[in-house]
């Protein structure tokens, strides 16, 4: 059978049209195979498959202190002396008003330009993409993809139109050109893991792939390095310092504790009293000794054999001024209470022992600075939290 000329066109045809998707899917797999390469760097090993290294088991310091005579005993104990606190005729007792507290220095936020990502504890990644995507239509895409990404994010992203950085909320409005994400490498968790790592860059790559982006991804050895030591770092100065005051002949009334509490200044938030300063930064809290937490519905009919004051090393600005107050705290609280202020173990803390431990706390917080991460610094209640 003779082919016409119109049946051999349309051949022609038919194999030009499937020689052209062919080629377009090999374009199109390389693209993608190159933007890959550009966004998680060149044979990286798999860290689910092959970990980069063990993990490593934090611990936390210590204060081993020897215990001198009573809490405030000896007649030269000026600093400690027992405050006069006037009870009224009922079983309300009033005490003076808290001295508000500023910290010495704070610590600015930071701003749009280089400094938004916190380079001692976070490390940061660009997605660039090739057009202009709505940023609610990234932040929903985004939400789903880093479910299991198990590590604090901080995302913002430039609107090239409206020339300005944006917090990114599923609400946000704006066309994106470029994003910016800052990895947080550790908290009180530990490190930044292998397979956080893993996730993450599973997540990239779909991103990648959906908004035909470039992804500028560090080292992954050296990030993971970087977390491990960071985690080392934060855990060698992670220390919570407790005072206890523990009940006498009778429990400590919920009632006469809220009172006391809430006239020294502190707020009952999450199952505690806080004692914040004026820029709302907590400085230490009131707990539980029992397993049950504070409550506005339960205060009345608390009976607790006793409370715990605790102060956060790390994430408290001037943790040694902060500390005085606290014991002061504690004094007031404890003649008011009828209960004694003991360590934990049940021993009382003598004026030379509290000494100590104000120079542990001024010790600790000045090898937070030398590392760059100052106490009570937005950058020290991330890597504490």
């Amino acid at each position: 059978m003779q082919l016409t000329e119109l049946q051999m066109g349309l051949i022609a045809l038919g194999v030009l049209g499937v020689g052209a998707v062919i080629g377009y899917n090999m374009w199109q797999e390389r693209r993608h195979r190159r933007t890959a390469e550009r966004a998680l760097g060149d044979a990286q090993p798999d860290v689910l498959i092959d970990p980069l290294a063990a993990p490593v088991r934090r611990v936390e310091p210590t204060l081993d202190i020897d215990l001198g005579s009573s809490f405030g005993a000896g007649p030269d104990d000026a600093a400690l002396t027992e405050p006069t606190v006037p009870a009224a005729a009922d079983d309300t007792v009033v005490m003076p008003p808290p001295v508000r507290e500023t910290p010495a220095s704070a610590v600015p936020a930071a701003d749009d330009g280089a400094g938004w990502c916190d380079e001692r504890i976070e490390e940061q990644v660009v997605i660039e993409f090739e057009n202009p995507v709505a940023a609610t239509e990234f932040s929903a895409a985004w939400q789903d993809l880093t479910r299991a990404v198990d590590a604090a994010l901080r995302l913002r992203g430039h609107d090239a139109q409206a020339g300005r950085w944006l917090v990114l909320t599923p609400d946000t409005a704006g066309m994106l050109g470029r994003v910016e994400l800052a990895v947080q490498l550790a908290d009180r968790r530990g490190p930044f893991s292998d397979a956080s790592l893993s996730a993450l860059a599973h997540a990239l790559q779909a991103v990648a792939d959906r908004f035909l982006a470039v992804v500028h991804f560090p080292d992954a050895r050296q990030m993971l390095g970087r977390a491990r030591e960071l985690d080392q770092f934060a855990a060698s100065v992670d220390v919570q310092i407790g005072l206890n005051l523990v009940a006498g002949d009778h429990a400590i009334s919920g009632t006469k504790l809220r009172g006391l509490a809430e006239a020294q200044g502190f707020v009952l938030e999450g199952g505690q009293f806080h004692a914040r300063d004026d820029a709302g930064v907590t400085h230490y809290t009131l707990v539980n000794q029992d397993a049950a937490q504070f409550a506005p519905e339960t205060m009345k009919s608390l009976q607790t054999p006793g409370v715990t004051l605790l102060l956060d090393v790390p994430t408290v600005p001037d943790g040694a001024r902060a500390f005085d107050r606290m014991v002061m705290v504690a004094e007031q609280l404890a003649h008011a209470l009828g209960a004694r202020v003991v360590d934990d173990n049940r021993q009382p803390l003598s004026p030379a022992s509290l000494g100590v431990i104000r120079g542990k706390i001024a010790e600790f917080q000045t090898r937070m600075t030398q590392f760059g991460v100052a106490a009570g610094s937005p950058s020290s209640r991330r890597l504490f939290s």
